[in-house]
């Protein structure tokens, strides 16, 4: 069975701590098409959490929700309370006061993200003052010190460097470091190893959880790349088709999983190869949100589908193993994981 190389006790306490965040029943629709339907998760203080899922599933819709940065035609119903404010109806100084000193977001591309024209320090200063009343000479200290522990080599130079004269990595160590720099209590961090090579995921990785323990900060990381869950999470939320399927601990996702979905996700995975060397592949081409199909919608690709999945829509429901999934059959299935 696979194991977590998380911290003991990061995600775990989600089932038993007062929720830091706690999402219920959010449903977005942007120009008409519903693409998130009734989402619904929690995450506690210090709790390390993935968010996985297909392209097109709404994991990055999903936590740009959090921080309440949809366009404006997005209709949204349900709530997002990150502790007790709701992030959908707090009014609007309020919420951008809320962004990047309490929860804030790493976004998908470190250097479309970063302003090419202005110095990393000058973007950094920007941020905290923008937080607080701090003079521009402690914002620079305090900009040096989150680089630093960021692990950028020489801070004091990265603060007058421009995004052309860093590599990917440093690009990614420089967003973590202005992510944080508030010293925010969750961080929302979109693919942050995308594009890196296999190296500087791990460091990201391992950057990424020693700063989690040292700043007590809760994380959701949304990711398609389970070999990242392995790594850093101990609870996982996975979505499909708009809506969550599954919410599990990490260890028993990889492992046994309890819905078809999370089964054919971890097999097709980079931590799943078979013992042959090659992955399995999850058939058919992920349903649409916006015109999602009858029953449950996963049902088109799962070949563990009944006539009873085809019509009726399973609900997120505890599951006999802890956890919570949307399976009609989850009492018949024993499913497949990583291989052992």
């Amino acid at each position: 069975m696979a194991t977590t190389s998380a911290e003991p006790g990061d995600a775990t306490v989600g089932e038993t701590a007062p929720a830091l965040l706690e999402v219920k029943d959010l449903t977005v629709s942007i120009g008409g098409a519903r693409l998130l339907s009734e989402v619904s998760l929690t995450i506690a203080p210090g709790e390390l959490v993935g968010l996985v899922g297909e392209s097109g599933s709404g994991k990055t819709l999903t936590g740009l929700s959090l921080l309440g940065l949809l366009p404006p035609d997005a209709s949204v119903r349900g709530s997002v309370r990150f502790d007790g404010v709701d992030m959908l109806t707090v009014d609007g100084e309020r919420r951008r006061r809320l962004r990047g000193s309490e929860i804030s977001m790493i976004f998908q591309e470190p250097r479309a993200s970063l302003h090419p024209s202005r110095p990393v320090g000058k973007q950094m200063v920007d941020v905290i003052r923008a937080h607080g009343t701090v003079r521009v000479a402690e914002a620079r200290r305090q900009a040096v010190e989150m680089l630093g522990m960021a692990g950028l080599p020489d801070p004091r130079r990265t603060m007058d460097a421009y995004t052309h004269e860093l590599s990917g990595g440093m690009c990614q160590r420089v967003m973590i470091a202005m992510a944080l720099v508030c010293r925010p209590r969750l961080l929302v961090a979109d693919e942050p190893t995308t594009a890196l090579d296999v190296t500087i995921q791990a460091q990201v990785i391992s950057l990424l959880r020693r700063l989690a323990r040292e700043l007590d900060l809760a994380v959701l990381l949304i990711t398609h790349n389970l070999g990242v869950i392995s790594a850093l999470c101990s609870r996982v939320v996975t979505m499909y088709c708009g809506q969550v399927v599954n919410d599990d601990d990490a260890e028993r996702l990889l492992g046994a999983p309890q819905h078809p979905y999370a089964s054919a996700l971890v097999r097709a995975s980079e931590v799943s190869l078979d013992r042959t060397g090659g992955q399995s592949g999850i058939t058919g081409a992920p349903a649409n949100p916006a015109r999602p199909p009858s029953g449950c919608r996963f049902h088109p690709r799962c070949p563990y589908a009944q006539d009873r999945c085809r019509e009726h829509m399973p609900a997120l429901e505890p599951a006999p193993r802890g956890g919570r999934t949307r399976c009609l059959r989850v009492d018949e299935l024993t499913l497949p994981g990583v291989a052992a």
